[in-house]
């Protein structure tokens, strides 16, 4: 596998997701729902596999997803036009984040998409108390909700589909049955022992011979190479650090 940019690689991790990955970052945005109903959430699971790594909708009764104990997560992945960007991303949120939604938009704003919101980061990367504020710092005179939807070629719900995806039953199957899904049972490693911690064995020199005090040194064959066995130290260079 070739080598590739951080920013590739989040882009392909995150891809669609909306992120702030550090304290203080904001964005400014333009929620995509008109009024509370078209809020969805959903019941999840988290799969990675050889075809595709990321949210699938849980199958219910007889989920593959379920028997093989990936926990379920259920999700809001809220909508929001990006000004910046140009573009739609998803923020993934738990389904507690609901409650903030209706206290910091629906409450004051029953149609959220007629208004720019900014949302800004309170935590640093990896912080897992990091909490988003979200205030209203405008009237939408950018772009409406249908406009938005034209001018990028995009269908609500179905857009959806792009962060979390639905499998039939044995499509998650074939998935779930690929070597490179963590939840199908890695092999890497178990047929070697755990390492065990051995004393140190004290190195011991030969007697000196007093009547001779000079050690005797083994002959050494002129044909290194021809020596079965022998370890030659190479030169190391002395302004090279390790």
């Amino acid at each position: 596998m070739a080598f590739k940019s951080v920013e590739a690689y989040n882009n392909d991790r995150y891809n669609g997701m909306f992120i702030l990955q550090n304290d203080g970052d904001y964005a400014d945005v333009i929620f995509m729902y008109r009024n509370k109903q078209d809020v969805l959430v959903a019941d999840t699971h988290y799969i990675k596999s050889a075809d595709y790594s990321g949210y699938v909708h849980c199958c219910g009764r007889g989920c593959p997803a379920c028997a093989k104990g990936i926990r379920v997560q259920t999700k809001l992945f809220i909508p929001m036009y990006v000004i910046e960007q140009d573009r739609i991303l998803f923020f993934d949120r738990s389904i507690r984040f609901d409650a903030q939604l209706e206290q910091d938009v629906f409450s004051r704003y029953p149609n959220p998409s007629d208004f720019v919101f900014r949302i800004t980061r309170r935590g640093a990367s990896g912080d897992v108390n990091t909490r988003y504020e979200i205030q209203a710092v405008g009237r939408n005179t950018i772009l409406s909700y249908d406009e938005i939807l034209v001018k990028l070629g995009v269908t609500l719900p179905s857009y959806y589909s792009t962060v979390c995806r639905e499998y039939s039953g044995g499509e998650l199957t074939t998935l779930l049955s690929s070597p490179y899904s963590p939840s199908s049972g890695s092999t890497y490693g178990n047929d070697m022992p755990d390492y065990q911690i051995s004393p140190r064995t004290n190195y011991s020199a030969p007697p000196v011979n007093m009547n001779n005090p000079e050690p005797t040194v083994p002959s050494i064959p002129e044909d290194l190479s021809s020596y079965e066995g022998s370890v030659v130290d190479e030169e190391i260079d002395p302004d090279v650090e390790f």
